[in-house]
């Protein structure tokens, strides 16, 4: 640990020395024609004298010629450049510096047969990126995250959050307010995208004013703007959807927005049994929005396949979310959000799950599954803000509740029946305080609280373990529970000394963990307490372009197991120190360069030091022999490089990242045919893991053609605890991705995606794990006819070459649309090969899985969706 501390402060000091850049260029003028007269809406940009396509800035003139450019140049001499319709490109050649400069230009009117005004696509103002919507929306578009998906230089994960540079965003805004508090997948999957201007894209964006200057934000985030005609206009569209296949099929919504200057409200109902995926949307994306709790005991469900959820989801589904924020003076804001949902998800395969043991041998588990699962969530958050340039106070009180009932028939050799219960309840309050005086000191206060509790049980028929439990069925008690704080003070720039600031901070995080279970005659009571607090600074260093984030904590952590069946307490002390470094230098305003690097420390976690049997699924058994109050060291590197063109519509971006881990402790599996029991044994080991990705996107005004490729490349080295023996095993990965959108005509819009994914796993002194490729390819083709009508066809191929005969695999689908005014009808087919079922193979270290998932028959749907107001 102590090398890789002065490793990180030797870089803290020397890199700014070896990194100088340009200071910020500001030129502002007007844009004039020969009688003196401001010209309007004509585009500046700012570019090498040699190279007028090497962007470094660009925007529009105002109403009156005004125009403002802001940017970092390597050069002594640039080149500002006028163009537009009905004047003559004009140049000029003047030095890199700060200035103000009117430029005239000749207005010359040209005749022409037939004239196409179109706004850019995408153009920057400051730190500020805006992609104008109408130009990458297709025509049968009817949520802004269709369009998100087409934007050069975003990328929209499955799950459905929105990354920019690689990173995921901090923030989504409508219109500069946060009515979604990180659930912005209601927003962008429900918004109309006819209602939105431009999407706005905020670089460095430190959404706490009273922290600008002092605390850079790494991560951008989102803003969308609306229409003129759309603010304070109330908008309801519902839609009913019927069909068949072996049942009756449903699909129903109902969605408002209404959208004001000071208040703006979002709320959807939506209900189907034809396989749309309902909870996706309600994920959130913050990062403190997760649950301090497990699960320990669960019952076994099949696995989800690779193929997109609609195909295999039988469900019965219905959600309801209302969001709402308001304005409360000139800088507050008072926003309510709440979510229900309500599914039923039935699923069916068989499995065969091979798993390689140290002496060569295979222990084989062979598996069919019929399972119906419940499940009721709900959440909700009141949250308050003020945010001044001084003050800065935030308060939010969110609520979680989640209850699941479970059912499964399972044939391996026998009959097995399991069924078991979830709830969790889930209470969490976040106060944040910054305030900051004129001389740019301040303070800043971040509490969090948090109260949860998780009651479960399993029931297994009949017993698979008659050597450890008696009874003919099993059956597991198990309870959760958790309170926890985390409170950080900071005092800003204590210490200013040149270019170099320095925050104090003090932190303490208490947390207490409770686990109780019942297993026939076996009983776990623990209450697991610890303690993390100590000092710190924070030290942020700019020089020109050059900027360096060093965090360090000195870290006393204190950790007490309490067993209420033993009375045995044990007690640990701990003294760590804990670096956090980022280095960033903007080489151009066009090219970047990010360094980042830590070392943490991981803490016991109660589930892992239980000394008495808990079922945790209905073939595992699992108990901690070595249940002391073990910790891991983990250290992270992270080296990446992002370009960007705003003219041309080109974003390109390298991760490259290693993390080594040195745990303490080993977990591991025991195999026994189908049982299987989880073990643990201190360790000396330690786990390596590399990977690189290239991510690129490309935006075209030919054809709207938008290019969006990924690929990445991963190597892991790493013991495993198998059969009580330490085995060491290595892999790596490939992977590629490709999506590609374009209107060829003005009557055809095609779309792809795909993917290619290759791994293979060897233990090092025994045989190799087959290696595993799979690609898919998603394609889409819609035709625009007379009259408003549309006619779409897609097709999902999939491969996977350990499926032997079944490596290849087609879904296709069709639909027909016709719009008149506020009406629409869409008449779908999905399935149209009608397939039964789906082969699926995995392979995840030692371990190969092969299943037969049952996906969902032909059905024919009919949605009609109406613009109410």
């Amino acid at each position: 640990m102590k090398k890789s501390l002065i490793t990180l402060l030797i870089i803290c000091l020397f890199v700014p020395t070896i990194l100088l850049g340009q200071t910020n260029t500001h030129i502002s003028g007007i844009i004039r024609n020969v009688s003196g007269n401001g010209v309007a809406d004509v585009n500046v940009y700012v570019s090498r004298v040699e190279q007028k396509y090497s962007v470094f800035a660009s925007c529009l003139s105002g109403t009156d010629g005004s125009f403002t450019l802001s940017f970092k140049a390597p050069v002594d001499s640039i080149c500002i450049n006028v163009s537009g319709l009905n004047i003559t490109p004009t140049s000029v050649i003047c030095d890199n510096k700060s200035q103000n400069r009117d430029i005239i230009v000749d207005e010359k009117a040209q005749e022409i047969d037939e004239v196409v005004v179109r706004a850019p696509k995408i153009y920057s103002k400051g730190d500020t990126i805006s992609y104008y919507v109408a130009s990458f929306q297709s025509k049968n578009d009817i949520s802004i995250g269709q369009v998100l998906r087409r934007l050069p230089g975003i990328t929209v994960s499955d799950a459905g959050q929105i990354s920019y540079k690689g990173q995921p965003i901090k923030n989504f805004y409508i219109e500069g307010l946060d009515l979604m508090k990180g659930r912005y997948g209601i927003a962008t999957n429900n918004i109309d995208p006819n209602s939105i201007s431009t999407i706005e894209v905020l670089e460095n964006h430190q959404d706490i004013k009273a922290l600008k200057d002092l605390k850079p934000e790494e991560r951008a985030s989102i803003n969308l703007k609306l229409k003129s005609g759309v603010k304070g206009v109330f908008n309801l569209i519902a839609t009913l959807g019927g069909g068949y296949v072996d049942k009756l099929l449903w699909d129903n919504e109902l969605i408002t927005t209404y959208f004001q200057r000071n208040s703006q409200l979002l709320a959807t109902y939506k209900g189907n049994n034809s396989g749309t995926d309902l909870e996706s949307e309600l994920r959130s994306h913050t990062d403190y929005d997760y649950s301090r709790t497990s699960t320990i005991s669960d019952i076994a469900m099949p696995a989800t396949p690779g193929i997109n959820k609609r195909y295999y989801y039988f469900n019965q589904s219905h959600s309801a979310t209302y969001n709402q924020v308001f304005r409360v003076g000139k800088n507050g804001e008072l926003g309510i959000n709440a979510a229900y949902l309500n599914d039923r998800d039935e699923r069916s395969n068989q499995s065969v799950t091979t798993t390689l043991l140290p002496d060569g041998s295979k222990n084989v588990v062979d598996e069919s599954f019929n399972g119906i699962l419940h499940r009721n969530i709900a959440n909700g958050n009141i949250t308050y803000m003020q945010n001044t340039e001084r003050n800065y106070i935030k308060e939010q009180l969110k609520f979680d509740w989640l209850s699941t009932d479970g059912y499964s028939n399972i044939y391996a050799g026998e009959d097995i029946i399991q069924e078991n219960n979830v709830e969790n309840y889930r209470l969490h309050n976040l106060f944040h305080l910054t305030s900051r005086t004129g001389s740019d000191k301040g303070v800043e206060f971040l509490s969090k609280i948090n109260l949860e509790k998780k009651p479960h049980s399993l029931s297994v028929a009949p017993n698979l373990f008659p050597d450890v439990i008696m009874s003919e069925q099993m059956f597991q008690s198990a309870e959760r529970r958790n309170i926890s704080t985390e409170n950080r003070l900071d005092f800003l720039s204590a210490i200013v000394w040149g270019n170099l600031q320095i925050h104090p901070t003090i932190f303490f995080d208490y947390s207490h963990n409770g686990l109780t279970s019942y297993l026939d005659t076996y009983k776990n009571d623990l209450r697991l307490t610890s303690i993390n607090t100590g000092i710190g600074i924070i030290a942020n260093y700019r020089i020109k372009r050059f900027y360096a984030d060093l965090y360090v904590t000195g870290n006393y952590r204190y950790f007490n197991l309490n067993n209420k069946d033993t009375y045995i307490d044990t007690d640990k002390h701990r003294f760590v120190v804990e670096p956090h470094l980022t280095l960033k230098y903007d080489i151009d305003g066009t090219n970047e360069l990010r360094f980042n690097s830590s070392l943490s420390h991981s803490n016991p976690a109660i589930e892992n030091l239980y000394d008495q049997y808990i079922l945790t699924s209905y073939r595992q058994l699992s108990v901690y022999e070595n249940n002391e109050l073990y910790q891991s060291q983990v250290q992270n590197y992270t080296l990446s490089y992002d370009y960007k063109n705003i003219v041309s519509m080109l974003f390109f971006g390298i991760d490259v990242s290693w993390t080594h881990n040195r745990p303490d402790v080993l977990y591991g599996s025991y195999y026994d045919g189908i049982s299987e029991r989880i073990t643990s044994i201190k360790t000396n080991e330690t786990m390596d893991v590399f990977s690189a990705k290239l991510r690129a996107s490309k935006g075209f005004d030919w054809k709207r053609l938008k290019i969006g490729a990924e690929c990445g490349y991963g190597y892991y080295d790493s013991p495993i605890l198998l059969q009580n023996e330490i085995v060491r095993y290595n892999g790596n990965s490939l992977n590629a991705k490709l999506d590609i959108s374009l209107t060829p005509f003005q009557w055809l819009s095609f779309s792809y995606n795909g993917s290619y994914s290759q791994s293979q796993t060897r233990m090092k002194t025994g045989e190799d794990m087959p290696l595993l490729r799979t690609i898919s390819n998603n394609a889409l083709l819609e035709f625009y006819f007379p009259y408003d009508i549309t006619l779409g066809a897609s097709a999902s191929h999939y491969y996977n070459n350990l499926n032997n005969d079944d490596g290849s695999f087609l879904l296709g689908e069709a639909n027909i649309k016709y719009t008149y005014k506020r009406w629409s009808f869409t008449l779908s087919c999905d399935n149209i090969f009608n397939k039964k079922s789906y082969v699926y193979s995995i392979s995840n270290g030692l371990t190969e899985n092969t299943s037969i998932y049952h996906i969902r028959p032909r059905s024919i749907l009919l949605k009609i969706r109406c613009r109410i107001f």
